[in-house]
Parts: C-alpha cells; sequence; structure tokens
C-alpha cells in the first residue's frame, strides 16, 4: 500500500456508513443494519452474530478530493481482515489521499480482477458546482467481492465528498427506499455509480464548446489588416480549453475500457444469473464513453486548430507593427539627416552675416568720417594696458639677466 500516511486521518470527522442487508427470509421481520460511528462498526465486525447479512456495504469519504480519506487505518484493516479480502485492495484506498497540486489528476486504477471473487476500479467524472458555476474532475472507487460459499457479497464505496450523489442513490437502493426489491441483485451497485456520474460527461463537453465556439469564429472572421479583435489572451484560453478537452479524451478512453472490462466478466457464467440489465446498462454506458470520446478529440484538433490560427495571426501582425515602426523609424533618420545637411550648408554664411553685423565701427555724422564704436575704445584701451604691463615686467627683469 503506497502513501498510507496520507490515505487515512487518526480520527474520523467525516460520515461514515455501514449497511447489512439481511437475507430474503429476514428482511420481513426487521429492517437492515444500519451503523454511522467508528465504535459501533468495529464491534459489529468483531461480533460473529454480526455476519447475518447478504449484503454488506460501506461507505468511505473524503472531506473534499484533496483530502484523505475519512477512515483510520486500524479500522480498514479490520474490515479486510473480516471478510478475506485480497491485498490487491490496498491499490484501491491508495488514490485518495491527501495532495496539493494536481499530481496523479488523470490517473485511474483499472479494473483489478481476483478471479470471478474481486473487483476493484475507479472513475473520474466531471461534477458541476451549484455555488460557483463551475464545473472539477472528481474521482470515486468501488471494490465488490463475492463469497461463492456462503453467497454473501461485500462493497466498498470510496467517495470524493459527504454525502456525494452515488453515496445516496446506493443507500437508498440497499434500503429499498427507491423502490427495489429483494431480488435484485447487489450488482446493481456497479450500474448505479456509472448511472450517477457518467451522463455528466456530455454537459461538461457541451459547456466547454459553448466557451470554444466564440473564440473559433472571432479567430477565423479576423482580417489582418484591420484592427484585431483577438490578443494573447484569446490565445491562453484556447490553449486551456485544448489541454480540457484532451484531459477528457484520455478520462473517456479509462471509462471505455472499465466498463467493458465490468460487462465481460458480470458475462461469465458464474455471474450472469440476475444480472444481465447490468450488463446491458454498463454496455449502453460503454457506447456513450466512446461517443463522448470522440466528440471530446474532434473538439481537441478544433482548439488545436484555432489556437495555431490565433498564434499564426498574431505573430504576422507583430511582424506588420515591427514593419512600421522600422518604417517610421527610417523616415525620421533621413529627416535628421537633411536637417543636419541644411545646417552645414548655411553655417558659413550665417558666421560671416552674424560678424559684419556687429557695431565695430560708426559713421560721425557731423564730420561724416568713419569712426569707432565706444566698444571698439573699450576693447583697444583694454588691450593697451595688457601691452603696457607685458612691458614694464619685461623691464624689471633685464638688470638680473644681465648681471
Amino acid at each position: 500500500m503506497s502513501q498510507p500516511n496520507r490515505c487515512f486521518v487518526d480520527q474520523v470527522t467525516a460520515p461514515i456508513k455501514l449497511i447489512d442487508v439481511l437475507p430474503p427470509e429476514q428482511r420481513h421481520q426487521e429492517p437492515p443494519r444500519q451503523l454511522s460511528t467508528v465504535q459501533g462498526i468495529e464491534e459489529c465486525l468483531n461480533h460473529t452474530e454480526s455476519s447475518d447479512y447478504s449484503h454488506r456495504h460501506l461507505s468511505i469519504c473524503q472531506k473534499t478530493s484533496w483530502s484523505p480519506l475519512q477512515v483510520t487505518s486500524g479500522l480498514l484493516e479490520l474490515f479486510v481482515s473480516k471478510h478475506d479480502i485480497s491485498d490487491s485492495f490496498w491499490d484501491l484506498p491508495s488514490c485518495f489521499y491527501h495532495r496539493n497540486d494536481d499530481a496523479e489528476i488523470n490517473f485511474c486504477l483499472p479494473v483489478a480482477l481476483t478471479g470471478l471473487k474481486e473487483v476493484a476500479y475507479t472513475i473520474r467524472y466531471p461534477e458541476l458546482k451549484p455555488s460557483s458555476g463551475t464545473w472539477a474532475i472528481r474521482q470515486s472507487g468501488l471494490y465488490f467481492r463475492i463469497d461463492t460459499s456462503t453467497s454473501q457479497t461485500v462493497s466498498v464505496l470510496f467517495s470524493p465528498t459527504p454525502n456525494s450523489a452515488a453515496h445516496q442513490k446506493i443507500e437508498k437502493f440497499l434500503l429499498g427506499i427507491d423502490g427495489s426489491t429483494a431480488s435484485q441483485s447487489p450488482m446493481h451497485i456497479h450500474q448505479i455509480l456509472v448511472a450517477t456520474y457518467f451522463p455528466a460527461w456530455r454537459q461538461y463537453i457541451a459547456f466547454l464548446e459553448r466557451k470554444l465556439l466564440p473564440e473559433t469564429s472571432t479567430t477565423f472572421a479576423t482580417f489582418i489588416e484591420e484592427e484585431l479583435r483577438v490578443g494573447y489572451d484569446n490565445l491562453s484560453s484556447v490553449a486551456s480549453l485544448d489541454n480540457k478537452f484532451l484531459q477528457i479524451s484520455t478520462l473517456l478512453s479509462h471509462g471505455e475500457d472499465a466498463l467493458r472490462e465490468l460487462s465481460s466478466t458480470f458475462k461469465q457464467e458464474e455471474l450472469t444469473a440476475g444480472v444481465p440489465e447490468v450488463v446491458t446498462a454498463l454496455d449502453n454506458y460503454r457506447r456513450q464513453a466512446v461517443a463522448c470520446g470522440r466528440t471530446a478529440t474532434y473538439l481537441q484538433r478544433r482548439a488545436q486548430t484555432t489556437a495555431q490560427l490565433l498564434s499564426d495571426t498574431l505573430s504576422v501582425r507583430d511582424q506588420i507593427l515591427a514593419k512600421q515602426q522600422n518604417s517610421s523609424m527610417l523616415q525620421l533618420n533621413k529627416s535628421a539627416v537633411f536637417l543636419t545637411t541644411l545646417t552645414l550648408l548655411y553655417l558659413p554664411a550665417s558666421f560671416v552675416a552674424a560678424f559684419f553685423g556687429m557695431n565695430f565701427f560708426d559713421l560721425d555724422q557731423e564730420s561724416q568720417r568713419i569712426v569707432s564704436t565706444p566698444m571698439n575704445v573699450a576693447q583697444g584701451e583694454r588691450w593697451g594696458l595688457e601691452d603696457i604691463g607685458s612691458t614694464c615686467s619685461h623691464d624689471k627683469g633685464g638688470p638680473d639677466e644681465e648681471a
């Protein structure tokens, strides 16, 4: 048994139920035996007087689909030992354990057969959350054993949530609440489990298809020359739908295999009596699984085509935008070169015009002579003072040099 510490709890806090269906000759005297506490179930298993049943059913659940089973390992080991259940049984509860991610979210335990006495398997199916309107992939498991020497049968149901739909329907069937008769075989439990969950596949596929169709229509009606109505967020949505359709095809393929194995097993001579309608029902649901699987495969390919077209469209559009930006940058570069050339051509003429436009000389109106402006006089005086200072400095240094 793998991951034992993650499959069970130390203290049971969610519903667990044991139902004993009495033999036909005792049913009119007392109703089926029901136990819903760990202590009561342990006492029942330890007393030999409680072995007068035709069918015994144990229902175990998880608090959530990512939490361990609400049963102690000791109680389940006691149940296994009292009913001579083989060790292959432990593969079934090992599929229900505490997890923090999506690891093994698509794994399904194939139908495990031990002769014609024991059968165990898990199925995965979609379930709608009424509170949020979203879908989640759930897992349920069923173990069924026939004791050919006593004609007693034992079943164990593993559910992902407390009071699951299959748990309630199987309980009503065993207690006779839904109008079932004593002549009905306990093997109808397999039919009830499949009938409860498999029809949801069609609804789930239709839900995803309604999300895919707008993305597909918008993508195929998009023109690159016009403003795009799709973006990378649409590409992410289509890729997500592609993954979900792939998941559906995988899980339905397992469901088809499981139903085929169950139908083939129940057709054996030792089990044929009393279950022809169960075999027929399982065959019908297998055909439904095949049909839904084909639909999911088609929609997955359509999602892949849409995602590829959308990716190519966005890529081409990005290339067009990049080309437009390059053209704009080239035009700006050409403008900069033109302005630089124009500046170089006009720079000498501008310098000459600016130089001769300065007021170095002026015309004296009275004498009609050209005279220097005050700015030139001040500049001349400055130059003269600099020459005198330079000469004095040279004269002071003359005697020292002669000495």
